[in-house]
C-alpha cells in the first residue's frame, strides 16, 4: 500500500542497527575490560564490529518498488546497467546507488501566456503523465540528471503547448482541447523518445480568456439564440399558416365531393319519380280528406296533393 515500506527498503535499516548495536556492544565490553586490565579480547570485537559496520553497510543497497537502481562509481562513472528492485550489493565507498522512479508520473506545466490564431491571449495550463523506461533509466541519469523533470520535461510541455494554441482560434478553443492535445502529446512522444521518458497522456487543465474576449462571446452567443428564437417563430408561423391551408383544401375538397355526390342522387331520385309513384304515395298518405290543390290542366287531372303534406322536399 502506498506509504508503507517494503521488505527490502526495511533491510538496511535493520543492518545499520545490527551493526550499530554490535559496536555500542563492543564498545562498552572494551571499556569495562579495559577498567578490569583485560582489554585485548574485548577491544578486538569492538574493532571488528566497527570494520563490520564500517564495510558492510555501506555494500548493501536498496531499491524499492517501482524504481530502479543507478549505480555511480568513483572509478568507472554511471554504470550502463540498471540494478533491479529489491537487495543489491554495492563496492564500499567506492559505489552509490541512486534510485529513479519508473512510476507514472504526472508534471504540470506553468502558466503558459499564448495567442490563438484570431489573435486573442490565452492563459492555459496543461500536464503530461509519462514514466521512465526501465532501461533507460542509467542514461537518463548520465545525461539529464535527476532533475530531468525541470530540465526537460517542463520546458518541451511549455514550448509545445504553446505552439499548439497558436493554431487554434480562440472561439472554437472549447471544441478544439481534446484535438490539442492530442497535438501536443504527439509533439513531445517524439522529442522526449531520446530521453527514454514514455508519454502517456497529455492533458488541457486550464485557460483563461482575457475578460473582454468573453464578454464579446456571450454577447454573440446571446444574439445567435435571440436570431435563432426569431427563426424557429417564423418556422412555427410558417408551418401554421401551412396547416391551415391543407385544412381549407381538405375541407373544399370535402365538400365539393360531397356536392358532387348529392347531385347524383338527386339525379337518380328525379329519374326515379313518376306519375304512378306519385298517385301511390298519394294514396299511402291520404287521410280521407279531399284535396285543396289540383295538379294538371284542365284536359287531365293527375295528382291530387292535400295542404301541409310534403312530397319529395315540396309542401303544397
Amino acid at each position: 500500500m502506498p506509504g508503507q515500506l517494503t521488505y527490502a527498503e526495511l533491510i538496511q535499516p535493520v543492518l545499520w542497527l545490527i551493526a550499530g548495536g554490535a559496536s555500542v556492544f563492543f564498545s562498552a565490553r572494551a571499556l569495562l575490560a579495559w577498567q578490569r586490565k583485560a582489554p585485548s579480547r574485548s577491544i578486538r570485537g569492538a574493532v571488528i564490529a566497527l570494520l563490520a559496520a564500517f564495510v558492510v553497510v555501506p555494500a548493501i543497497g536498496v531499491v524499492p518498488a517501482g524504481h530502479r537502481g543507478v549505480v555511480y562509481s568513483w572509478t568507472g562513472g554511471v554504470s550502463p546497467s540498471e540494478r533491479g528492485e529489491g537487495v543489491t550489493l554495492l563496492i564500499p565507498w567506492l559505489q552509490h546507488l541512486t534510485k529513479t522512479s519508473v512510476r507514472t508520473q504526472k508534471v504540470f506545466s506553468s502558466k503558459v501566456f499564448a495567442q490563438s490564431l484570431d489573435l486573442q491571449e490565452i492563459t492555459v495550463v496543461a500536464s503530461v503523465n509519462y514514466h521512465v523506461r526501465p532501461d533507460y533509466a542509467a542514461e537518463l541519469y548520465q545525461e539529464v540528471g535527476p532533475q530531468y523533470q525541470s530540465t526537460v520535461i517542463q520546458p518541451a510541455l511549455f514550448q509545445r503547448t504553446k505552439a499548439a494554441v497558436g493554431r487554434v482560434k480562440a472561439e472554437n478553443f472549447a471544441s478544439s482541447r481534446s484535438g490539442l492535445a492530442t497535438t501536443v502529446q504527439e509533439q513531445l512522444e517524439s522529442q522526449l523518445a531520446g530521453y527514454g521518458i514514455v508519454v502517456e497522456y497529455v492533458n488541457i487543465e486550464d485557460a483563461i480568456f482575457d475578460p473582454a474576449f468573453v464578454k464579446a462571446v456571450k454577447r454573440k452567443v446571446i444574439a445567435e439564440q435571440k436570431a435563432m428564437e426569431q427563426e424557429n417563430l417564423i418556422a412555427a408561423q410558417a408551418a401554421i399558416k401551412q396547416q391551415t391551408i391543407i385544412k381549407a383544401q381538405a375541407t373544399a375538397q370535402a365538400i365539393q365531393i360531397e356536392a358532387t355526390a348529392q347531385a347524383k342522387a338527386n339525379l337518380k331520385i328525379a329519374a326515379s319519380v313518376t306519375p304512378a309513384l306519385l298517385r301511390w304515395r298519394w294514396l299511402v298518405v291520404w287521410n280521407g280528406m279531399l284535396p285543396s290543390t289540383l295538379v294538371g290542366d284542365s284536359g287531365q287531372v293527375s295528382l291530387f296533393l292535400p295542404t301541409g303534406e310534403s312530397y319529395g322536399g315540396y309542401t303544397p
